[in-house]
Order: structure tokens, then sequence, then C-alpha cells
């Protein structure tokens, strides 16, 4: 409980600058999830943290905002919250398929763009799965589920089971034109979030899947 309670006042000590939200309105974000539709719309899917009295349980709620672009995309977001959308605690962000494979850079660059966006959040693809359907599963032990999903990949990472790439490496990496892998993450069949081998990028675009336990 001290850990989500820090989790969540963190933010509220740090924001204390004129024409920001009232800090008890302040959503922490914890996961993210971006998909790209056929017609090349995304949509931002995000859990955030809601503990509505100081000795209160810690939750989740999720929300949903839809734009032409990712900036429009997070400053739709913002406006539908009022800029109350914080991102300094967020640990992963899950890409789906269809926009890795038409590019991270713009995306990218809307991250770093942000000012309360971490250069060590965690960059996932999602597999086989939708990144909005793997952002709201729900956690098997007894965690608020984006802080149980950045624990898995912080330790597999350091088991050297998937790549460790976080944002200002890809952000490198793609100003460099260099290959890097991200992890990849599926859905079970009883709807748990695991990771699935990497995918593969070059020239900063998805170039397909290798590895992982249900491939195999």
């Amino acid at each position: 409980m001290k850990r989500l309670l820090l989790l969540c006042l963190l933010p509220l000590v740090l924001t204390g600058c004129a024409g920001a939200p009232d800090a008890g309105d302040l959503l922490p974000i914890l996961t993210a999830g971006v998909s790209m539709d056929a017609d090349g719309g995304l949509e931002l899917t995000t859990e955030a943290v809601r503990q509505e009295e100081l000795e209160g349980t810690a939750s989740s709620t999720y929300l949903t905002a839809r734009g032409d672009s990712p900036d429009d995309l997070f400053a739709q977001a913002d406006a539908l919250t009022a800029n109350s959308l914080y991102f300094s605690h967020a640990r992963t962000f899950i890409i789906d398929e269809s926009l890795a494979r038409a590019g991270l850079r713009p995306l990218v660059g809307s991250l770093l763009d942000r000012g309360d966006v971490r250069l060590t959040l965690r960059l996932a693809v999602a597999r086989d799965a939708e990144a909005d359907d793997l952002v709201r599963a729900e956690a098997v032990a007894a965690q608020l589920p984006g802080e149980a999903l950045g624990d898995l990949l912080d330790l597999r990472a350091e088991q050297g089971d998937l790549p460790d790439l976080p944002l200002s490496a890809a952000a490198d990496a793609l100003l460099a034109g260099a290959d890097f892998s991200l992890p990849a993450l599926t859905l079970t069949d009883d709807g748990r979030v695991l990771p699935d081998g990497q995918a593969d990028f070059r020239l900063g675009r998805l170039a397909g899947f290798s590895g992982g336990d249900t491939h195999a």
C-alpha cells in the first residue's frame, strides 16, 4: 500500500506550477497502448490510477482517445481529461502491429516531446493481440495491472529473455537508422499478458517477429 500511495502522491509533489490541474485531479498513468485502424486513425488506451482517499485502495481506470496523428492523439487525450494525464510513472507503452509496421518515428517523436514521459519508458509491440486488450488485461498477482506488467518486463529483461530497449535507446536507433528489437507481448487464452519473443525493426518499421514460446 505504501508503494501505491507513493506512486499516486509523488506526481502531486512535483507539479505545483501555475496553470496546472489541481493536484487531486491528476491521473498518473501506469500503462498505455496505441492502435491504428484501416484508415490510419489512432486510438490511445491508458490505465490510470485512482485513489479517492489517502488511506483508500488504489484502483485502475481506463481512458481512450482518438486522433489522426500521434501529436493529435495526445492533444485529444489531454483535452479529454483537462490536461490531467500524467505519464511520468508510465512504465510500458504497447504499440499494435499495424502501427509498428507503418513506422515508429512519429510516435517516438511525440513521446519525446512530452515533458512528462520518462526516457526509461519501455516500448513493446502487441503480437497476435490488440494493444487495447493488453492494456486492459487483469493482473494475476494482487497488483494493479500496469504495475504487474512493468515488474514482469523488468524481470525478464534482467534475465536476458527479452530486448531491453527503453525509449531513449529506441530513439537513438531510429536516429541512426540502425536495426533494433522490442519486446513482443501476447494475450493467453485465459487473459494473461505474457512476453512472446521480440519485434524486429528495419529502418524504423516492424519487419517481423522472432522467437517466443507460443511460436516455437
